[in-house]
């Protein structure tokens, strides 16, 4: 296996990241909405709070199941036609959210509306590094992923703002049919002088991506990122308008100055990452200082809050494209296997956002929101400490090796 793969300086390149974005992006916004009419939902479908954190997380739940498949799919036969058949199942259940009436059948369509970018998280790392060189991996993930933190500012500050919730999920409907169009249309796998990988059978791929140690490892690190990004983020502005008293709005823009801080993030820390040569000092010491902002942001009040929100929200976008770059920069993964590897990633990276939230902290943290934060709080800390142990994959580590073995040789 090779970590090695072709640099292209084809403009379409920025293309097939567009198409990604707006991919990426209205998949969150969709999913975000339902955390702004949180106080609208909750008692109009008479759920719980355990029961609303399901069906928050219910888009990332095909995630769990699929990412595997879908990225040993990807391997085979290609990212778009994987993705295509995730835009129509997800068109359907973005804009059916209106007809649901009770937590099973709101269940259902919001876990079909989530299908498609499930399928496209698992792929991303393959589908970009094969537009894009080594040493411009990180920055284009970072600049494709930072539609994770605008779809959550732009569902989180818009949703409240639509006449009714049908009326919010219908657009979204819309608006995620255009882009399919998009997708089928204008998106294609690779360059065309980027020669196709040799085709294996499916169950090597995974066999292959399972002994790697770091994939585990970046894998962990997401899940836990993951379970603390919903768990705050899903419930941040319900906990400000039931606890602290504050109106919708104003709880939808203060979470989202956290949402919009990791567009920032995604961008600059890759970029950064990118001009030193170095990843692993953006991934533990932001994720261990990210925790204590975190705990903080909560228990604060006043300008210190907001300010602390924007900290936090930056910090929150630095490490996501960079774990997110490592199945094509892995020495033992590469091109070839970077779709089954990102697929195993996905899986526990979604795991994190699905079951943390719903099985972990929302039992134990009852109807309490202090110790939601806290238990949200020390999921980002562990996620710190699991990526301390990643190998160093930033460009000037990778040269100084290659001298050290010119050396030898």
């Amino acid at each position: 296996m090779s970590a090695s793969y072709k640099t292209t300086q084809s403009s379409y390149r920025w293309v097939i990241l567009a198409i990604a974005w707006a991919t990426i992006l209205m998949g969150i916004a969709a999913q975000f909405q339902v955390a702004a009419l949180a106080f609208k939902i909750i008692p109009d479908l008479n759920l719980s709070l355990t029961q609303f954190s399901i069906v928050f997380s219910a888009p990332m739940l095909g995630a769990v199941f699929l990412s595997i498949f879908s990225g040993m799919l990807g391997d085979r036969f290609g990212v778009k036609k994987v993705v295509t058949f995730g835009f129509a199942v997800s068109t359907f259940g973005m804009y059916f959210r209106y007809a649901a009436h009770d937590f099973i059948t709101f269940f259902l369509v919001m876990f079909l509306s989530g299908i498609c970018p499930a399928l496209l998280n698992a792929n991303i790392a393959k589908l970009i590094g094969a537009w894009y060189s080594r040493e411009q991996m990180g920055t284009a993930m970072g600049i494709v992923l930072s539609g994770n933190g605008l779809g959550m500012t732009i569902g989180l500050s818009t949703a409240t703002l639509f006449p009714t919730s049908i009326m919010a999920y219908k657009t979204a409907g819309y608006i995620m049919l255009i882009i399919g169009v998009f997708w089928v249309m204008f998106i294609k796998d690779k360059p065309s002088n980027v020669p196709e990988n040799l085709q294996k059978p499916a169950a090597q791929y995974l066999r292959e991506v399972s002994r790697s140690k770091n994939v585990w490892l970046v894998g962990l690190g997401l899940m836990f990122y993951m379970g603390c990004n919903m768990v705050f983020s899903g419930n941040f502005a319900n906990a400000l308008i039931t606890a602290r008293g504050a109106d919708p709005q104003t709880a939808s823009i203060m979470t989202s100055v956290v949402t919009f801080g990791t567009v920032f993030g995604s961008i600059l820390g890759p970029l950064c990452a990118e001009r030193i040569g170095k990843i692993k000092p953006f991934l533990a010491p932001i994720s261990i200082l990210g925790a204590v902002v975190m705990y903080f942001a909560w228990i604060s009040s006043g300008v210190i809050t907001w300010i602390l929100l924007a900290i936090l929200g930056f910090f929150m976008g630095i490490c996501i494209p960079l774990l997110m770059s490592y199945p094509m920069l892995l020495p033992e993964i590469g091109p070839a296997y970077a779709g089954s590897a990102g697929g195993l990633i996905a899986t526990l990276q979604l795991s994190g956002a699905c079951f943390i939230p719903s099985f972990i902290v929302a039992p134990l943290a009852k109807n309490s929101f202090d110790m939601m934060f806290i238990l949200a709080s020390l999921c980002y800390l562990l996620s710190g400490i699991i990526t301390h142990f990643l190998p160093e994959m930033g460009s000037k580590n990778v040269e100084e090796i290659r001298i050290e073995l010119d050396a030898v040789k």
